[in-house]
């Protein structure tokens, strides 16, 4: 667990690292919005995205059979014959896996599709079938129909943010320690990508082009470090958990530009990790990225409107740490969301920016935090409902900064276990039958002591009801506190 959490915060701030060497070499380049560089055609590549997808697979695979020994992993004819007779399930994995570690699965097979020349669309097929490969033919276990989901809607989000993130690194006019600079970060944020440049020859060929295959647009980074304090009670602020934490924040992209016509011409990603502590390394990760824009004129020029379809993923998780029981733990997850939403952007006067957004959300797949169902690694249920969100943002010239957020999820499990029909646990199923809704206000304020270094303070409130239709209603509250010193790249 310790190697884990050391291993996870050597890639946060990598990741951290790497961005921000792009958004270098793109800043003193003049890169401050449209100007496409002789982008790269690349042609429709099917047996080279399929054949890639096949040898991940069989790679993640041989590292899960052979290394890690993973009972799972033993697979042969028999288990084949059995998942095809079997059909799909729910499983029991733990809330990460499910939620996230699957997501980040699918994120190889979207790179892998994009990166042999196929759009964003026309990836989602590679995507599903890698998934659909894993869960038949690659598992002892019998294919799980939740897997395939955010393996497959997770996957198609967080591997389009990263090809557009990775694509900023490729530049073919480059040679020496400068391309190897370039491709080793690509390795470390996109591994199967880099591997396609490999075999393909890419990683060495010197061009009069940057050979990037994303229309280059605006990106801004922000990272802070600081403290966190969680309290188990609003009213009596009784301090039960505490410790130091990271973020990272990433915008892309402007959703108000007319030229936006590609899915994910601008996307949000917001990661929040814990260090230190007995909570869960990730403690967050929210992204929304837009499919479908379109600018809606008004009355006065200088404000902007803009609507449109958005893919949602966010994930949330906290623990009660072991000696302190007393805290109320927290897990939602919006692994496979679209819905429709609005940003607005306006100056108040000269100094004042008031920008706000609003979205809701069909979550096809979600997970939440249960109080009852218990089997193998499973503290959670899955289900499907909606999510809501808005926000306002008050940016007052070039110091402070203010802003207000709610989210709202909730999720209704269908298929649930009885305990009244039958003593014995039915684990064939989505959790407990019943539904549960999450609220989240959260505050925050940043003071700039200079264009790019700044204080945060952050305080968000988590309030969890969950009915069930077999036992007594539940509701939790928590309180959380940041303090924070950031930077913006």
């Amino acid at each position: 667990m310790c190697f884990q959490r050391k291993s996870f915060m050597l890639l946060f701030c990598l990741i951290i690292f790497s961005v921000h060497s792009q958004l270098q070499v793109n800043s003193n380049e003049g890169l401050t919005g449209r100007h496409p560089d002789s982008l790269w055609t690349v042609k429709h590549n099917w047996p080279g995205a399929s054949g890639l997808i096949v040898a991940t697979n069989m790679t993640i695979w041989g590292f899960d059979r052979y290394i890690l020994n993973s009972s799972y992993a033993r697979i042969d004819y028999n288990t084949i014959k059995t998942n095809l007779r079997t059909g799909f399930e729910w499983d029991n994995d733990n809330f990460t896996t499910n939620l996230f570690t699957h997501p980040v699965h699918g994120l190889l097979y979207h790179e892998l599709a994009r990166a042999n020349g196929f759009n964003f669309w026309q990836s989602i097929p590679f995507t599903a079938g890698g998934s659909l490969m894993w869960e038949l033919f690659m598992e002892k276990q019998a294919p799980s129909i939740n897997d395939f989901m955010t393996t497959t809607m997770g996957g198609v989000c967080l591997g389009e943010m990263f090809f557009r993130i990775t694509d900023k690194f490729i530049d073919d006019r480059t040679t020496g320690f400068d391309r190897f600079k370039r491709e080793a970060l690509m390795f470390i944020l996109s591994p199967t990508r880099e591997f396609n440049r490999i075999i393909s020859g890419e990683s060495w060929k010197h061009r009069e082009f940057r050979g990037n295959q994303v229309e280059p647009v605006p990106i801004s980074l922000s990272a802070s470090l600081g403290y966190r304090l969680i309290t188990g009670n609003f009213l009596r602020n009784q301090q039960v958990s505490n410790m130091f934490c990271a973020d990272a924040g990433l915008y892309y992209g402007d959703p108000y530009d007319p030229e936006n016509e590609k899915p994910y011409d601008f996307f949000q990603l917001r990661v929040a990790a814990n260090l230190f502590s007995q909570q869960p390394a990730l403690n967050r990760v929210s992204a929304i990225g837009m499919l479908f824009t379109r600018n809606i004129p008004l009355n006065r020029s200088k404000n902007q409107l803009a609507v449109g379809v958005f893919q949602h993923f966010n994930y949330y998780q906290s623990n009660a740490e072991l000696d302190n029981i007393s805290l109320s733990t927290y897990k939602i997850s919006e692994a496979a969301s679209v819905g429709p939403g609005a940003l607005f952007k306006g100056n108040l006067t000269k100094s004042i920016t008031l920008s706000g957004s609003a979205h809701l959300s069909a979550i096809l797949l979600g997970g939440n935090q249960t109080d009852h169902y218990r089997y193998d690694q499973r503290d959670y249920n899955m289900g499907s409902g909606f999510s809501s969100k808005v926000g306002v943002e008050l940016q007052v010239g070039n110091k402070v900064r203010l802003s207000l957020n709610y989210e709202d999820y909730r999720i209704y499990s269908w298929i649930g276990n009885n305990p009244i029909a039958s003593i014995k646990l039915n684990t064939n199923v989505q959790g407990d039958k019943g539904n549960a809704s999450l609220s989240i206000g959260r505050l925050n304020f940043n003071y700039f002591i200079n264009k790019q270094l700044f204080l945060e303070n952050e305080i968000t409130y988590f309030y969890l009801k969950s009915m069930y239709d077999y036992y007594p209603t539940v509701k939790q509250s928590v309180t959380e506190e940041k303090l924070s010193v950031g930077y913006v790249f």
